[in-house]
């Protein structure tokens, strides 16, 4: 009986030290796992040329992409040869251009990525067992991607209580990377100035696009200035065209971002149209 007992014992023992073995290597394996899931990924700068550019980051509706990485350049650049040195948070770095594989990328270094339009770049960022990752589409562009041929308009004298038309006046240029949508209209002026009677902006403007609804890059279009007044005397104001990124089909527009979750302000400053001209007897 005794022997029995001891042989029991000892069986105890056996299973209670492979269980706890057991619970001891599974604790330990979520541990690693849940370390890994947990693992920090991001870009946490971007730059490219002489990083006279800037740097933001912001959440994205299109499905295929977590986050757009947007940098705007002060002026025009070539966007179709541009080395960007990155700093990320994860394991490892890669890249595509227009959906195809990822391959890896050397952060520190860089290489030359074409960025033109209609190109798509993303940047992927993953964890040390590539089980989890981040891509991000980058945008480049310029902060200001409309050129007037000129930025102010004089109207020729007008007689009062008439309307003058003033139909394709001038040109402008779109001298960014995107192309820009349909007609640009504006109700924000500014630097707005009348005579004492008047009181009220009397200049309507528009920039349009001839024939096809998109203004691609390095094309023109034409500039439109409408004006009217009861009132003799001599009058000025700053005409400003907001522009808004259409991310799912990567074009600019005027429409505010209420209108559409794809619709963001990525940071362009408004064209600025400054117009003035003479209402007469």
């Amino acid at each position: 009986m005794k022997h029995l007992k001891k042989h029991f014992q000892i069986y105890l023992l056996l299973t209670v030290t492979v269980l706890f073995s057991n619970c001891t290597s599974n604790d330990d394996d979520q541990k690693e796992e849940a370390e890994t899931t947990d693992e920090k990924l991001a870009i946490s700068s971007f730059n490219m040329l002489s990083k006279d550019h800037t740097f933001s980051v912001l959440a994205s509706k299109v499905y295929t992409v977590d986050s757009l990485v947007v940098c705007l350049f002060p002026s025009p650049v070539n966007y179709s040869s541009l080395t960007p040195t990155i700093e990320f948070e994860g394991t490892s770095l890669s890249y595509r251009v227009n959906e195809e594989e990822f391959k890896p990328y050397t952060a520190s270094v860089g290489e030359p990525i074409d960025f033109s339009y209609p190109n798509t770049v993303d940047f992927k960022v993953s964890n040390s067992d590539q089980t989890n990752a981040k891509v991000y589409r980058i945008i480049v562009d310029t902060q200001q991607p409309i050129l007037f041929n000129n930025s102010v308009i004089t109207i020729p004298d007008s007689p009062v209580n008439k309307t003058y038309a003033g139909l394709e006046v001038d040109t402008w240029t779109n001298v960014g990377n995107y192309p820009i949508r349909l007609t640009l209209r504006t109700n924000n002026y500014i630097n707005i100035t009348t005579p004492e009677a008047a009181g009220a902006n009397i200049f309507s403007t528009t920039l349009s696009i001839p024939e096809a609804a998109n203004l691609n890059p390095k094309q023109q279009g034409y500039v439109n200035v409408y004006a009217g007044a009861s009132v003799t005397g001599t009058y000025t104001a700053t005409a400003l065209f907001n522009m808004y990124f259409q991310e799912n089909l990567r074009y600019i527009v005027y429409e505010d971002v209420s209108t559409s979750e794809y619709i963001k302000d990525i940071g362009y400053k408004p064209a600025q149209l400054n117009m003035s001209g003479t209402i007469i007897d």
